[in-house]
C-alpha cells in the first residue's frame, strides 16, 4: 500500500512539473525607450612611415580636443502600453551622449620586420566625473618609396562608457489549450560597460628629409559600442524567460578623415599637427552629423 502511494505521488509530481514548464510558450522582447551615456569618441591612431629600419620603436603621446560636448540621435523605440508607467518623463531624444572635450593618450609602435608593425597603446578621458580609460592594439602594413608612404592599419579599440537606460519587457505567455497573456515590464538602469570595437585606417604620408614640412593623410572606418546591458533594475515587474532584444542600433559607426602636417626637429622627434573629421552613419536623427577635433602628437624614435 505505501508503495502505490508512493507511486502515485511520484505521478502527481511529474503532472505538475509537466504542467508548468511543458504547457505554455513563454517569450520576452526587449525595446530601449531611453538611453543617456557618457564616454569618448574614440581617436584612431596615426602612425607616419619614414624609414625602413628594422627593428624600430616610436612612442608618440597624442592630443585632441572636442568643441562638440553633446550628441543627440533616434533609436527604435517601443511606445505602446506607456501609460501604464507614470514614472517615466521622456525627453526629446531617445538617445543623449554626453563627449568629453579633450582626449589624451600614449601610442606605441613596433616595426618588427620590413612592411609589418605591432601597433598598442592607452588613452584617457573626462566628463561629467566619469572618467574613461581606454587603448587599442593591431597591426600594420606599410611601403616606402623615395619619398612616399603607405600604410594599412586594423585591429580592435577598448573603450568604457557609462549610461542610463530605460527599457521595457514585453512577455507573451501562449499555452498549449489556446489561452494567451501579455505582460510588460519597465526597467531603469544605470551602469558602466566596456567594449572591443574594431577599426581600420589608411595613411600616406611623405617623408623627404630635405622640407622643411611634410604632410599626411589619415583615412577609415570605426565602430564603437555605446551600451551594453541586461535590463535588472525594474520597478513593474513581471517574470522573465526566452529574450528577444530589440533595443534598435547601440553602435556608432565614423567614417574618419585626419588631414595635417608634421615636422622634423631632429633626427628621433617630430611633432604631427592635423584636424579630426569623423562623419557618423549609423544612428538616425544624429545631430551633430560630424565632429571636428584638432589634434596634435610628438613622436618619439627610438
Amino acid at each position: 500500500m505505501r508503495h502505490s502511494i508512493n507511486f502515485f505521488k511520484i505521478i502527481f509530481i511529474c503532472i505538475s512539473v509537466l504542467t508548468l514548464f511543458g504547457c505554455a510558450t513563454i517569450n520576452e522582447t526587449l525595446y530601449l525607450r531611453e538611453a543617456e551615456v557618457t564616454g569618448p569618441i574614440m581617436p584612431v591612431p596615426i602612425h607616419i612611415t619614414d624609414t625602413t629600419d628594422v627593428p624600430s620603436f616610436t612612442i608618440s603621446p597624442t592630443f585632441s580636443y572636442n568643441s562638440k560636448k553633446l550628441f543627440t540621435g533616434e533609436i527604435t523605440e517601443y511606445t505602446s502600453l506607456y501609460w501604464l508607467d507614470t514614472a517615466f518623463v521622456p525627453s526629446e531624444h531617445s538617445l543623449i551622449w554626453n563627449v568629453p572635450t579633450v582626449n589624451a593618450g600614449i601610442n606605441f609602435d613596433l616595426v618588427v620586420m620590413r612592411g609589418f608593425a605591432l601597433s598598442f597603446g592607452a588613452n584617457y578621458s573626462s566628463q561629467h566625473n566619469f572618467n574613461s580609460w581606454g587603448g587599442h592594439f593591431g597591426l600594420g602594413l606599410f611601403s616606402y618609396n623615395n619619398g612616399l608612404c603607405l600604410r594599412l592599419d586594423g585591429g580592435l579599440q577598448i573603450h568604457s562608457m557609462s549610461y542610463e537606460a530605460y527599457t521595457v519587457s514585453k512577455v507573451i505567455v501562449e499555452y498549449w489549450w489556446g489561452d494567451r497573456e501579455e505582460n510588460i515590464s519597465f526597467y531603469h538602469d544605470i551602469g558602466e560597460s566596456t567594449h572591443f570595437d574594431p577599426y581600420m585606417t589608411l595613411t600616406f604620408n611623405t617623408a623627404y628629409k630635405s622640407w622643411p614640412v611634410n604632410i599626411f593623410i589619415n583615412g577609415g572606418y570605426v565602430v564603437q559600442t555605446l551600451f551594453s546591458f541586461i535590463p535588472e533594475t525594474s520597478y513593474y515587474y513581471f517574470p522573465l524567460y526566452t529574450r528577444t532584444d530589440k533595443r534598435g542600433s547601440s553602435t556608432a559607426g565614423f567614417i574618419n578623415l585626419t588631414p595635417g602636417v608634421y615636422f622634423n626637429f631632429s633626427e628621433v622627434t617630430r611633432v604631427l599637427l592635423g584636424c579630426r573629421f569623423y562623419i557618423e552613419t549609423q544612428i538616425g536623427g544624429a545631430d551633430p552629423k560630424s565632429f571636428i577635433m584638432p589634434m596634435m602628437q610628438v613622436d618619439f624614435n627610438l
